[in-house]
């Protein structure tokens, strides 16, 4: 994707977000974000088993879908949740949810991108990444960020991922296919492959994969987003 693709996919991507971030709130009924992913808590509650005391990284927090649940699981420990996100509205979002929630204290907030965010080696028992690597410059960015989080994590700590590929965009009344923006959009198999080329040597606790479709009024007419959906959990030994 060249540069001006690339920034009008970002634009839209941020505007999809706005109304979306503007219209419902997290935890409640109406939206995807009503609920954390049920994979995300699950390993969390596998980590919490041999270890009490956590530091997590949500990248691509948004509001805090799942960053807000992880933070009061670990509410009675002396554990620290690091959320960060491209758009400001989304973590000063955030930031508000951790104020209502009254967990202020366990969450970092900051505003940023997956492909630039500055992970420390060896500094997180949980990565959870979640629908921001297809928001990445190129297959070599999102490698590069693959990378960045193994470094970053500790012995048996845990990756959960959730990323879209091959994404295709319908006009909702016409079944038109609309251009895609999206940053990254790759075949399902050759995501699986990454995942499994870079993630050799870490034992793999969950891999699948779903068609998903979710309605959106991403564009002027309201549209049909599709795309195979990977789901992959892997810890490192």
């Amino acid at each position: 994707m060249n540069q001006g693709n690339f920034e009008e996919a970002r634009e839209a991507e941020a505007s999809y977000h706005h109304e979306l971030y503007t219209d419902h709130e997290i935890l409640k009924p109406g939206s995807w974000m009503a609920k954390p992913i049920p994979l995300v808590m699950e390993l969390l509650e596998r980590l919490l088993t041999h270890k009490e005391n956590v530091k997590v990284l949500d990248l691509g927090s948004g509001p805090g879908r799942n960053t807000i649940p992880i933070a009061l699981r670990l509410k009675e420990t002396n554990s620290k949740v690091v959320g960060i996100d491209l758009l400001d509205e989304a973590v000063g979002q955030l930031l508000e949810n951790a104020e209502k929630y009254k967990i202020a204290d366990k969450i970092q907030a900051k505003v940023g991108d997956a492909e630039h965010a500055d992970i420390l080696e060896n500094d997180y028992d949980y990565i959870v990444a979640c629908g921001c690597l297809e928001h990445v410059s190129s297959k070599e960015a999102f490698i590069a960020v693959l990378e960045k989080m193994k470094r970053g994590t500790r012995i048996g700590g845990i990756h959960c991922i959730e990323m879209n590929t091959g994404i295709q965009e319908l006009d909702k009344a016409s079944g038109r296919e609309l251009e895609t923006l999206i940053e990254l959009n790759l075949p399902q198999q050759e995501a699986l492959r990454i995942f499994e080329e870079v993630y050799q040597g870490w034992n793999v606790l969950e891999k699948r994969t779903k068609l998903q479709t979710i309605e959106e009024e991403k564009y002027e007419e309201p549209s049909e987003f599709r795309a195979n959906s990977i789901t992959f959990a892997v810890q490192k030994m």
